[in-house]
């Protein structure tokens, strides 16, 4: 920091207040973001550009009737997980040795929230439903 206060022609004191304060954090940060989102840009069409041209020697790859089954599979395969179809790792169940052991999801819940609940049932079986009772379902004509 000394060196920059040196070249701009002010204290580091002067220079370390300015920095700390909110207006240039706040205009520092704008223009790095601009200046980030600027490169993730051109990052995104580089990557792009590489991703068409892969694409366009995979095919002429393909259109050869000699081309192997298994190279045909394996490309159509991760071309469709690169798009974000078909099942996503987690979600499938695990084969293992002639079993399938799917995931379990473990649901907690509160203390005493099942008690509650159970004890609304009940007292919603037991209690004849007054005609002021917006939840009663209208007795059936017999």
């Amino acid at each position: 920091m000394e060196h920059l206060a040196q070249e701009i022609g002010v204290s580091r004191t002067w220079l370390s207040i300015v920095m700390r304060s909110d207006v240039f954090v706040e205009e520092y940060t704008k223009r790095r973001m601009a200046q980030n989102s600027h490169l993730s840009r051109a990052i995104v069409e580089k990557q792009l550009k590489v991703a068409l041209k892969a694409l366009d020697k995979i095919e002429l790859i393909l259109d050869d009737d000699e081309v192997e089954d298994r190279l045909v599979l394996d490309t159509a395969t991760q071309t469709i997980r690169s798009l974000g179809f078909g099942p996503s790792a987690g979600s499938a169940p695990k084969i293992t040795e002639n079993e399938v052991t799917e995931r379990e999801t473990i649901r907690q819940v509160a203390p005493g929230v099942v008690e509650r609940a159970r004890e609304r049932i009940r007292k919603s079986r037991v209690s004849e439903p007054s005609d002021g009772d917006v939840r009663a379902l209208p007795a059936t004509e017999g």
